[in-house]
Formats: C-alpha cells, sequence, structure tokens
C-alpha cells in the first residue's frame, strides 16, 4: 500500500506507540485523526492532524470517533487500533468489573471498531491493524488478563481473515516490551528483557502497513525464538520462569 495521502484514524495516540505512529504518518503526506482520552501538546497545530478526545472502552467513545473522522477526513484508510493498557497483579478474588474494564478497552473497542470498519467500507479496500503484544504468545506472569487479551485478538484475526474481501486486511503487530509508560502505569513492574523503542516499534507497524503484512513481528529477535520454541518449547517455558522469579520479588517489595 502506498500511503500517500491516506486518510488514517490512530487511537492511544497520545504517547508511545500510538504518538509515533502519528508522526510517522504524517511524514508521508497522510491525513491523521488523533484519538486518546488526552492531547499530548507536541502534536498540536500539525498540519494535517486531528485531534479527537473519546472514551474507546464504550461504544459510544467509538461512534463519537467515526464520526469525527468521516467529518474532518470525509472518508477512513486504515484504522490503527493501539489503545490499551495493562494490569500487573496477582489475581485474587473474583471481580467482574475489573476483568470487564480491561477486555472492554483491549479486546471488545478493537473487534467492535473492525466491524464498524467493514460496515463503512464495504467490500472496498482498507486496512485494519490492532497492536496486539508478545504476550499473545508468550503470556507472562503478573500479566494473567493482559495477556488473555491480546490472546483474544490473535484468534480472532485469524479467524475473521478468511471473512474479508479481497484488498481487506486485519493486521496484528506483536511488539516485544516497549520503552514508554507501559510499565510503570501496570503497577510499576520490571520491564521485561529485551526491549525496543517507540519509535522503531512504530517504523516497523508502517513498513507491515505498506506491505500488507497480516502480521507484524517488530522484534526480529523475538519472531526467530517464536520459530525456534516449535522445536524445543522448553525455551519460552524458561523464559516465563526466569519472569516469574521477577514477579514474587515484585510482590515481596510491595508488602
Amino acid at each position: 500500500m502506498n500511503l500517500e495521502s491516506k486518510n488514517i484514524v490512530v487511537t492511544g495516540a497520545s504517547s508511545g506507540i500510538g504518538l509515533e505512529l502519528v508522526k510517522g504518518f504524517l511524514s508521508k503526506g497522510c491525513k491523521v485523526v488523533a484519538a486518546s482520552r488526552n492531547i499530548n501538546k507536541d502534536l498540536l497545530g500539525l498540519e494535517g492532524l486531528y485531534h479527537c478526545q473519546c472514551d474507546l472502552s464504550t461504544p459510544e467513545g467509538i461512534e463519537k470517533l467515526f464520526e469525527y473522522a468521516l467529518q474532518k477526513l470525509g472518508s477512513i484508510d486504515i484504522f490503527v487500533a493501539n489503545a490499551g493498557f495493562a494490569y500487573y497483579e496477582k489475581l485474587a478474588e473474583a471481580d467482574w468489573d475489573h476483568i470487564s474494564s480491561i477486555f472492554n478497552l483491549n479486546y471488545k473497542s478493537v473487534i467492535y471498531s473492525a466491524q464498524k470498519m467493514k460496515q463503512l467500507k464495504g467490500s472496498e479496500p482498507f486496512n485494519f491493524v490492532t497492536t496486539s503484544s508478545g504476550m499473545a504468545i508468550l503470556p507472562l506472569p503478573g500479566y494473567a488478563l493482559y495477556s488473555s487479551t491480546k490472546a483474544a485478538l490473535k484468534g480472532f484475526a485469524e479467524a475473521y481473515r478468511w471473512e474479508l474481501d479481497n484488498g481487506q486486511y486485519f493486521q496484528v503487530v506483536y511488539p516485544i516490551a516497549t520503552k514508554t509508560e507501559f510499565f510503570k502505569n501496570a503497577g510499576g513492574s520490571p520491564m521485561p528483557w529485551p526491549s525496543q523503542e517507540a519509535q522503531i516499534v512504530a517504523k516497523s507497524i508502517i513498513k507491515g502497513i505498506e506491505k500488507n503484512r497480516n502480521s507484524i513481528y517488530p522484534s526480529k529477535l523475538f519472531y526467530s525464538l517464536t520459530l525456534l520454541n516449535r522445536v524445543f518449547p522448553f525455551i519460552f517455558k524458561l523464559y516465563a520462569y526466569m519472569e516469574f522469579k521477577k514477579f514474587k520479588q515484585w510482590l515481596t517489595n510491595k508488602k
């Protein structure tokens, strides 16, 4: 796909990967609607950029975003569902609202937005991109809920692609730990090794969109390990055990 002059929506655009994606798309001559709860002051006044403040954990917030984007852009060629968050915790008491809060944004809002794009475009070409996580493939201790939301996206994508028309893409990104406020906001959790800069991840995503890749792996190392783990499945188990030891230490320090 040639990105020049494309109309794009990016959610979770105020920081991290989303912020870098907005900058990257603008540099390629795109028009972008940046959706987030808060507006990053660094993006104010940039040509071709529009801001939409909305709560994407609700259908009303997503409807507001689509209405705003169509008003400003006229059409949407690419939708990047990047918004999401994590809990780093040891699950204890059953809490329906707690579970729903992360699934509403990380999973349900993505699926709803994808269906909105399909409804909007009909049989016309479009790209729908969602930021999953390496934890969709390698779930880690402390991130049970988060990992499950990302694994659910992977499963949905692999089935839903069969239902799309030619020229329509549902692309899933599997970044490793990214150097943003993500881990701080998750509860001050230790950052897993290895990690990447948000700018590197964003560049990989943009390249993946241009090449219409169904699966985008910003880390070549992680992708190689996923292949190696198929032959030697103890690799991921060993890594998860190392992260489990970090998790136990984190729980001890919290007391």
